[in-house]
C-alpha cells in the first residue's frame, strides 16, 4: 500500500546516529526542498538519540544553518580536545542540555505534543516508551536527554524522567514503527530502511538488533565506530550529504519528484519516460497508481563536484558551520597539536580538576536525587544477592531424604527448621 494513500496519515522515523546524525539533517533537507508535502503531511515525528533531535527540529521548524552549526559545533569541541572524547572536559550531556535550554522555543512542548515521538529505555528492565505528550518544556528536554544518554558514554548516573531512570532509546528501539507500512525510516547505516546508503558490499548477512537492521559490512562497524568517536568536520558534513543524495533517491524511486535530478549527475543521456509515476502536484488532483524505479543511480558524494548547485541552502550552512577561528585552526594544526601534547603532562592535571570540580557543582541541585536512587539500588542489590545466597544454602544444607531410615530425616528437618528461623531473624533484621 502506498504511504500516500494512508488512511491514517504517514509518519517518518530517525534511527540513532551518534555523531552521525547530521545525516538526518541531510535527508530532511532533501525532503523539505524537493517534496515538502511529505514534512507537512506527516502525522507524527519520531526518533531515538540523535534522530529524536532531528525529529524535534522539524516539529520546531528549525533551519539546516541550526542544525548543522549545532551538531558541527560538538565535532568541532571533539576535536579541540587533546584526548577528544576522554578528555575531562568532554560532556555531551551537559552540552546539549544547554543548547537545549539555550535555543528552543517557549511552547516547543506544545509543538511537540502529539506529533514528537521520542524512544526511551528504561533502566532496570530494558523496556521500551515511546513518549508523545510533554507537560512542560522542561520535561520535553529531560526526555531528549534520557533518549541520548548512552550508559557510561555519557555518565554513570542515569538521568530522570517522571519518577523512573531511562537511557538511550536506541539499545532497545532504534527505529520506532520500522515495521508499519505507513512509516518512512531514516538511517545513516547500510541496511534495508527507506532512507539509507546504498551498499557495495556482496555480504548478504543483516544483523536484527534493536528493532532495526543493520548488514554485516566493515563499512557499518566503522561507521558505528565513527558514531562514537567522531571524525574531522569535513567528513561529518559528507554524511550530511550522503543523507540528502540518498533522500533524492528515494523521491526519485517512488515518481515523487517531477524531474531526474540523479540521472543528470551520472549520465548525460535522458532517462527512459516514467510511466506510471505519481503527480505530486496536489492542484491538479490526480492519484496515479505508484510504481517503483529501482533503476535510479545510486549517487556518492565524490561523484557530486558541485553540490552547492544542488543544494545551495545546505552546502552554504554546512560550509559556515566547518570554518574554525584562528585559535582553533592553530590548535588543530601540526605544530599546535605536538605543543598541546609536550604540554598535556603540566596541563592535564589542572584541566582535570577545574572541569571535575565544575561538573561536581552541576550536580548538587540533583545530587539528592541520584544519592537516594544509588542507596535504593544498593539495598536491592544486597537483598537479591542475600536471597540467592540464602536458597543456596538451604539447598546445600539440606540432607537427602531416605524412607528407611526416619531418624536422620527428623533431625535433618529439625536443622533445617533451625536454619531457616535463624534466617528470618536475620532477615527481620536487615528489614
Amino acid at each position: 500500500m502506498d504511504f500516500l494513500e494512508a488512511e491514517g496519515g504517514w509518519s517518518l522515523s530517525f534511527a540513532g546516529a551518534g555523531f552521525l546524525g547530521l545525516y538526518h539533517v541531510g535527508a530532511t533537507q532533501c525532503l523539505r526542498q524537493r517534496a515538502p508535502c511529505i514534512l507537512q503531511g506527516a502525522r507524527r515525528f519520531y526518533g531515538s538519540s540523535a534522530g529524536a533531535l532531528n525529529a524535534l527540529s522539524i516539529v520546531c521548524g528549525k533551519s539546516a544553518d541550526f542544525c548543522c552549526s549545532n551538531l558541527l559545533g560538538m565535532v568541532k569541541q571533539v576535536e579541540r580536545l587533546s584526548l577528544g572524547i576522554f578528555h575531562p572536559a568532554y560532556g555531551p550531556i551537559e552540552h546539549i542540555r544547554k543548547q537545549l535550554q539555550d535555543t528552543l522555543p517557549e511552547n516547543c512542548h506544545i509543538l511537540a505534543s502529539q506529533r514528537l515521538g521520542i524512544s526511551i529505555t528504561r533502566w532496570y528492565d530494558g523496556q521500551n516508551f515511546i513518549v508523545t505528550h510533554f507537560a512542560t518544556r522542561d520535561e520535553l528536554i529531560q526526555a531528549l536527554v534520557c533518549s541520548l544518554y548512552f550508559p557510561f558514554y555519557c555518565g554513570t548516573i542515569p538521568p530522570e524522567f517522571r519518577g523512573e531512570r531511562y537511557i538511550d532509546g536506541a539499545l532497545s528501539n532504534n527505529l520506532p514503527f520500522s515495521d508499519s507500512p505507513t512509516t518512512i525510516t531514516v538511517s545513516p547505516f547500510h541496511g534495508t530502511v527507506d532512507i539509507c546508503p546504498q551498499s557495495r558490499s556482496g555480504s548478504l548477512y543483516e544483523l536484527t538488533a534493536f528493532n532495526a537492521s543493520f548488514q554485516i559490512s566493515t563499512m557499518n562497524f566503522f561507521q558505528g565506530f565513527i558514531s562514537l568517536f567522531p571524525p574531522k568536520p569535513e567528513v561529518v558534513a559528507d554524511y550530511c550529504r550522503q543523507g540528502y543524495l540518498d533522500a533524492l533517491r528515494f523521491l526519485e524511486r517512488r515518481g515523487l519528484t517531477k524531474e531526474p535530478v540523479l540521472w543528470s549527475l551520472v549520465s548525460k543521456e535522458p532517462p527512459a519516460p516514467m510511466e506510471g509515476l505519481r503527480n505530486v502536484d496536489h492542484d491538479q488532483g490526480q492519484k496515479l497508481r505508484l510504481t517503483i524505479r529501482w533503476d535510479i543511480p545510486n549517487v556518492l558524494v565524490k561523484d557530486v563536484p558541485d553540490f552547492e548547485l544542488l543544494a545551495p541552502e545546505l552546502e552554504a550552512a554546512l560550509r559556515k558551520a566547518c570554518k574554525r577561528d584562528f585559535w582553533a585552526r592553530l590548535q588543530c594544526s601540526v605544530p599546535g597539536r605536538v605543543l598541546t601534547y609536550l604540554l598535556l603532562p603540566c596541563t592535564l592535571p589542572f584541566e582535570y580538576v577545574y572541569f571535575r570540580s565544575r561538573r561536581l557543582l552541576l550536580w548538587l541541585p540533583e545530587m539528592p536525587a541520584d544519592l537516594h536512587w544509588m542507596q535504593g539500588l544498593l539495598k536491592s542489590t544486597v537483598l537479591k544477592v542475600y536471597s540467592m545466597a540464602k536458597i543456596q544454602f538451604l539447598r546445600l544444607g539440606s540432607p537427602p531424604v531416605t524412607s528407611a531410615d526416619s531418624g536422620p530425616l527428623q533431625r535433618g528437618t529439625a536443622a533445617s527448621q533451625n536454619r531457616a528461623l535463624n534466617l528470618r531473624l536475620a532477615d527481620r533484621a536487615l528489614g
